[in-house]
């Protein structure tokens, strides 16, 4: 798959390490694009099949914005950013970052996973922890079960991935920005992840 990742921070640069290590051909792309695999926004979506933005919530939508609808088009876009303030509070509230993306470009396909943890787990779940869960938020069912195919290719067991329903879900799942943070100070260490145990 053509996968465009939008943003070259260590979130970014993780998924595509890892989903290049799993044969998907990768393109970053940056404010500061400087090679054959890491070019500008737009230029990264053009060929893509698949859009991460990986960058941060507050981000997202000015990014986009700045591709444009007709890049974006009917491609498929996997948000696994959070929006937290300075004080480690979530940034926004409503309908949230998946939800206004949706809102603002209704044929992109937008899918929310991977923004409960940190980005090592993201790529490799039971290497840190012993359980693992995923939430997955998205309107259009094609689109999530690609998503899930691709969680699968970063490690996560089929029993790990829940389904939430619409976008419209996404907003609780964003709400745990807050809550990771708080027991990233009580823990002092970031390899854990929110499981639901049943």
């Amino acid at each position: 798959m053509n996968i465009a990742v939008l943003g070259t921070g260590r979130v970014g640069s993780t998924l595509g390490a890892r989903l290049t290590s799993r044969g998907h051909r990768v393109l970053y792309g940056s404010r500061t694009p400087t090679g054959a695999d890491r070019l500008d926004h737009r230029g990264a979506v053009a060929s893509s099949d698949l859009v991460v933005t990986a960058v941060p919530g507050g981000d997202v939508l000015g990014v986009l914005d700045e591709i444009g609808d007709e890049a974006l088009g009917d491609k498929i876009l996997l948000d696994p950013s959070a929006t937290i303030t300075p004080r480690a509070a979530t940034g926004h509230t409503g309908g949230g970052v998946a939800g206004r993306v949706q809102r603002r470009f209704p044929r992109t396909r937008v899918v929310k996973a991977l923004n409960t943890m940190n980005f090592a787990i993201m790529v490799d779940p039971l290497a840190s922890v012993p359980a693992a869960t995923v939430f997955v938020s998205g309107d259009d069912v094609a689109a999530k079960g690609v998503v899930t195919g691709l969680l699968g290719d970063l490690g996560w067991p089929a029993t790990g991935i829940i389904d939430l329903g619409g976008i419209d879900t996404a907003a609780a799942t964003e709400q745990a920005g807050a809550l990771y943070f708080a027991i990233v100070r009580a823990l002092g260490d970031t390899r854990f992840n929110l499981a639901v145990s049943r």
